[in-house]
């Protein structure tokens, strides 16, 4: 079973899910992954659905979440987190933070986050009374399990200092009862941040979740993502047809990175409008892409160059003067900028870091190790292409049209 599945169930799961049973309310979760790996997305269309949000609302509670990028104080995320819970609550969608006060204006009444503040002077007159009731729903339905989750955790302004922010979070599952969830990638933090983290997160986290998705969930979790402007339609709905070559392409490739296929996805959306969409070319097109978002390498066909009979892989494995070899390429990306030539063929060794080592292995000279060295990028793009054999089954001409339209961005129609 696919470990997104598994985290689904025991989070949300309708008898007994852990962030739906009261018996947890005062808990902090943290959700970890690798970068890419799609947390985020899985957790706003896996986990905080719109059936998960009513569930709470029935029960008199909220939910909230906060990205901290582009946070700068604790009262701005206090405020954002306000006006989330009491729109929710009374089912507005408008997030006018400006309206609102911080927490620590009413935490007299519900619980002191910070007992440091200064209580003594409460604003007075109607608008302020007015504001005093919004702030009253929104703190009743926080303390009554309501969920709170912190994304973007190492994106977080260098304003914002990391014991104040877990102080705060500490606060809010102390006094508010709430359940706080913690979304970040592995090994965030650097330095003394680092330190911080490691100290404090023992601490203060409760629950520890490892998000570590298959391709084919990522991929579908993806795929299968409803339209924003149109609930009842999938956003890739076009690509239906074509789902099995996709996905096979993309496990070929063995990179489990959201952002990759939410572009490469909406690349075929595009390509497949007016040009040839045969599996071997949408393959290609697939392969290209994901070699150009990881390398920033973009291929040419000069055939005329090398032939197979003198020229017998990209690896230069056995083969006389590897930098002659690559003299092509390195000239044609340095003229046409980041353009090189692709010559199809399949290196022998099953990872970039075995071939890497019998490359320099075989080759003597300081210049040519130097080479290497300085144009490592060039090198895995070169080895991804060929280990896949990308321009399979696709003549030159389809094969520059693909190159083109994945460099410029723009799909010229002939």
């Amino acid at each position: 079973m696919a470990n997104g599945k598994l985290l689904k169930e025991y989070l949300v799961d309708e008898n007994n899910g852990y962030l739906l049973d009261s018996n947890n309310n005062g808990k902090v979760i943290m959700l970890s992954g690798k970068w890419g790996s799609g947390k985020t997305h899985f957790w706003k269309n896996d986990i905080a659905t719109v059936e998960f949000k009513q569930k709470l609302t029935l029960k008199k509670s909220a939910y909230s979440y906060v990205s901290l990028y582009g946070k700068s104080s604790i009262e701005e995320i206090e405020n954002n987190i306000l006006a989330q819970i009491y729109f929710n609550a009374i089912g507005g969608d408008n997030l006018i933070t400006k309206t609102f006060s911080t927490f620590t204006k009413y935490s007299k009444r519900y619980g002191n986050l910070f007992s440091s503040f200064d209580f003594s002077k409460l604003a007075e007159g109607l608008e302020d009374e007015q504001k005093d009731n919004k702030e009253r729903v929104a703190l009743e339905r926080l303390k009554n399990g309501a969920i709170i989750c912190f994304d973007d955790f190492e994106r977080k302004s260098k304003d914002i200092d990391l014991n104040d922010l877990f102080g705060f979070i500490t606060n809010l599952t102390i006094e508010f009862k709430c359940k706080v969830v913690i979304i970040l990638n592995d090994d965030v933090f650097e330095g003394e941040e680092k330190k911080i983290f490691s100290n404090v997160k023992e601490k203060s986290v409760s629950k520890f979740l490892k998000y570590e998705p298959s391709i084919r969930y990522l991929f579908n979790l993806i795929f299968y993502e409803r339209r924003e402007d149109n609930k009842k339609k999938f956003k890739y709905l076009k690509l239906r047809k074509y789902k099995q070559i996709i996905l096979k392409t993309i496990e070929e490739t063995q990179e489990l990175n959201a952002r990759i296929y939410i572009q490469v996805l909406d690349n075929l959306v595009e390509w497949i409008k007016n040009k040839d969409k045969s599996d071997d070319v949408l393959r290609c097109l697939i392969l290209v892409n994901i070699n150009f978002i990881l390398y920033h390498m973009i291929f040419s066909t000069r055939q005329e160059y090398v032939t197979t009979e003198n020229y017998q892989g990209i690896n230069g494995i056995g083969e006389t003067n590897i930098l002659q070899s690559y003299k092509y390429q390195i000239d044609g990306f340095l003229s046409r900028g980041h353009k090189f030539e692709y010559f199809g063929h399949i290196p022998e060794l099953d990872t970039f870091e075995k071939y890497l080592v019998k490359l320099e292995k075989n080759t003597t000279s300081d210049i040519e190790i130097n080479f290497i060295q300085n144009n490592l990028r060039l090198f895995k793009s070169a080895y991804f292409a060929n280990k896949l054999d990308i321009s399979k089954n696709v003549d030159n001409k389809n094969f520059n049209k693909i190159n083109n339209f994945i460099e410029t961005g723009i799909l010229i129609n002939e």
